[in-house]
């Protein structure tokens, strides 16, 4: 009975979102290459995914080429409660630009529902409700008046604002996601709210929702032990993966593959929608992202690159460097398995 209540809140939570008209907004989202690695930022249905308890950090340093000090840090925890079906997560989002001189501070807590749809396939139902604090240093900022003219010396002056402003507001998301052993598929709308982002005397920003869909389809090529005498299992599988976002005028294709074997994972994908142009000369391509992951007992590490091959790349940005640890507890009281998600994961019940 409880199910069936969740199910109709949240469908009609997405109805509602799909025949909204949302306002266009200049200020996009932060993005991570490894998004299997953070998949509560992208879809608060994944909150207590692994039916465990799971504890994840992650570090994007982006273009360290220009002076633009682009850095942004997540950390997340989440776990699954068999008996109600549930799963809790939080997660804090730091995100410094120009030598702090523009920051954003995020703290969500999120909540799942699973529900079992057939004996093969399964959904979940997620909520997140997060707060933001954003501040702007004007000391920082430089204007072109304040610059000698035909060169880059800094000759400062002009009646321009100074000190620093803060804004805080609200913001709420919601997702869903249907899998089996092998094929899973998920759709989230962030900024449900459309919050207003702009600081105190700026003129009215609203931040467009976030639409997004994600999903893959786990190909095992081997499967078998490696050693006679344990129940451990070499599986060589590769897992064809999509990642697809819109918001506002802008969106972005992710699409790629992940190879696995044993503790080893690699990946490559292609993030871009080639055959759009924003403008004429402008075509909607950014970068190719190669991935490299490795598993320790209950912990994981993985470090992705991200090659720039947009226009961007005549500047010299230098790419972006993503780092991520996991860390899973195993539970120490056996129970039933529980279907699990193919999605790139080396956590193994």
């Amino acid at each position: 009975m409880f199910s069936k209540i969740c199910l109709r809140i949240f469908l009609v939570t997405l109805i509602v979102v799909c025949f909204t008209t949302y306002n266009v907004s200049k200020g996009q989202d932060i993005q991570f290459s490894q998004f299997y690695s953070v998949p509560m930022f992208h879809n608060p249905a994944f909150a207590g995914s692994v039916h465990a308890t799971r504890a994840t950090v992650l570090t994007r340093l982006q273009w360290l080429g220009l002076d633009a000090n682009y850095k942004t840090y997540y950390a997340a925890g989440d776990t699954y409660l068999e008996k109600y079906k549930s799963g809790l997560g939080f997660q804090i989002v730091r995100d410094i630009q120009g030598a702090s001189i523009y920051a954003s501070t995020q703290f969500s807590f999120l909540y799942s529902y699973e529900i079992p749809l057939s004996e093969k396939f399964t959904a979940r139902l997620g909520l997140q409700a997060t707060g933001v604090q954003r501040t702007l240093d004007y000391n920082g900022l430089r204007y072109p008046s304040q610059f000698r003219d035909s060169t880059t010396s800094y000759i400062g002056g002009g009646n321009y604002q100074t000190g620093i402003s803060s804004q805080l507001y609200a913001d709420f998301s919601a997702g869903t996601v249907v899998y089996s052993d092998k094929l899973w598929g998920g759709f989230s709308v962030q900024h449900l709210n459309t919050p207003t982002q702009s600081f105190a005397g700026a003129a009215p920003d609203k931040l467009a929702m976030n639409f997004q869909l994600t999903g893959g389809y786990k190909i095992i090529l081997a499967k078998r032990k490696y050693l006679a005498y344990t129940d451990d299992v070499t599986e060589i599988s590769i897992t064809p993966t999509f990642h697809y976002k819109s918001q506002g005028k802008a969106d972005q294709l992710d699409v790629g593959v992940y190879g696995m074997y044993q503790h080893l994972m690699a990946g490559i994908w292609y993030r871009g929608i080639p055959i759009k142009h924003y403008e004429k000369t402008v075509p909607n391509r950014e970068s190719v992202v190669f991935l490299i992951g490795w598993m320790y007992k209950t912990w994981n590490f993985g470090y992705s690159y991200d090659l720039t091959v947009s226009k961007l790349t005549a500047a010299g940005p230098g790419g972006a460097h993503e780092l991520s640890i996991t860390y899973i507890h195993k539970p120490t009281k056996k129970r039933k398995p529980m279907k699990r998600m193919p999605c790139p994961s080396f956590y193994k019940h």
